[in-house]
């Protein structure tokens, strides 16, 4: 299984904002995968979880956003990176608002990136507090959702509102209830990406 936390790419340039004006853009390419490419980390994850054998890292899925143009607000467009992602690495997506599609993915040997979409009315995110995409990767025997968080730190699911609902297991691995993804996605569409082997 393969990790890969954003944090550790911090000297990565991942110029972002390509729709804005020259002089906004330039903002952009001051992101760095450690800022901005959650959703690059992600889809790396469910590659190696997916396709063993991939070549699929992160210098590829830097690329792939590049060539697809799913770069060009502040992070990475899953409607314009998901398919694009799926096509090179040759798996079957479905987008999906739906959480227990998310359950039925995981137990037919799929993986999934997460749209969540943080702080709302009364709620505080418990992945992120504004956007971020995770990657769940299985279901364990006691119905909780296997997240590998590409922007996990210390201390980060003890904080109010989130402390609880997330347990840590080999120091990676997030377990949380479905019912947190669900809600922690419920302000963005789609809010699951689900990919299988074809």
């Amino acid at each position: 299984m393969k990790y890969v936390n954003q944090y550790d790419y911090r000297h990565w340039l991942y110029v972002t904002k390509t729709n804005l004006e020259p002089e906004e853009m330039l903002k952009g390419q001051k992101t760095t995968v450690a800022s901005s490419g959650c959703g690059l980390c992600a889809a790396v994850m469910v590659a190696d979880r997916l396709l063993p054998n991939t070549d699929f890292d992160l210098k590829a899925a830097l690329q792939l956003s590049y060539d697809s143009k799913a770069n060009h607000e502040g992070g990475t467009d899953y409607h314009i990176y998901a398919p694009a992602f799926a096509e090179k690495c040759g798996l079957k997506l479905e987008m999906t608002d739906d959480a227990e599609r998310l359950r039925v993915c995981l137990r037919t040997g799929g993986a999934a990136v997460v749209n969540s979409g943080g702080d709302k009315d009364g709620y505080i995110g418990v992945f992120t507090h504004g956007g971020h995409y995770v990657t769940a990767i299985s279901e364990e025997a006691d119905g909780r959702i296997a997240v590998l968080d590409p922007s996990y730190k210390e201390g980060k699911y003890e904080e109010e509102g989130r402390k609880g609902k997330v347990e840590m297991k080999e120091g990676v691995i997030a377990l949380c209830e479905l019912q947190v993804l669900a809600e922690d996605a419920s302000n963005r569409s789609p809010g699951f990406y689900l990919f299988w082997r074809t």
